[in-house]
């Protein structure tokens, strides 16, 4: 299970952190936004590592998309949930 995790953490998380900023107002928006303030320096970081033709360069924002995506989902949860309250 875990094993699957991982690879699925960088397709997820790409597709999450596009969609949901989108779809979201507000604070729903800027909470949606806030993996971004670890994605960008990562991913800055990995093409300096590539660039210099480290092996290990994806590593560190593979490690980060799962958890990145399941910040947005749980932010996406609650939303639905607060929205299905409300309703």
């Amino acid at each position: 299970m875990f094993g699957l995790i991982i690879p699925l953490g960088i397709p997820a998380y790409l597709l999450l952190q596009v969609v949901l900023p989108i779809n979201m107002t507000g604070g729903w928006r800027k909470a949606a936004c806030v993996p971004l303030v670890f994605s960008v320096p990562i991913t800055v970081w990995c093409l300096m590592a590539f660039v210099a033709q480290s092996s290990l360069w994806p590593l560190t924002f593979i490690l980060f998309a799962p958890l990145g995506t399941l910040y947005l989902v749980i932010l996406l949860v609650l939303r639905l949930a607060r929205n299905f309250i409300h309703a």
